[in-house]
């Protein structure tokens, strides 16, 4: 992870380099999804496993509204629908918040 970070750092601009490996769970899912391009959530994915990257989206985008809408609209909902379906064991009677709804993505 920490080799991960140290290459992704461009995605953390505005953290302080030297805490990157610091960083919780929640916050590394939020900035990758966010902001990194198909290869780093690729890398993401290939390092902790699409399940362990839906269970930390869902428990974090669970915890309030506010949480949810740190995630940009279109990635909060499609992100929602690739974990429905490719990791359902994490994604089931879990919620995101109201910017999951599609009517909502613009």
């Amino acid at each position: 992870m920490k080799e991960f970070l140290h290459q992704q750092r461009d995605i953390f601009w505005h953290l302080n380099k030297e805490k990157l490996h610091g960083l919780s769970d929640d916050v590394i899912v939020e900035y990758v999804l966010n902001y990194g391009d198909y290869d780093a959530v690729k890398d993401l994915f290939a390092i902790w496993g699409t399940a362990h990257v839906a269970e930390v989206f869902y428990r974090s985008t669970a915890l309030s509204a506010r949480r949810a809408k740190n995630y940009f609209p279109q990635v909060l909902h499609y992100f929602d629908r690739y974990f429905k379906r490719h990791a359902p064991e994490h994604s089931q009677h879990r919620t995101v918040g109201t910017a999951a709804d599609p009517s909502e993505v613009r």
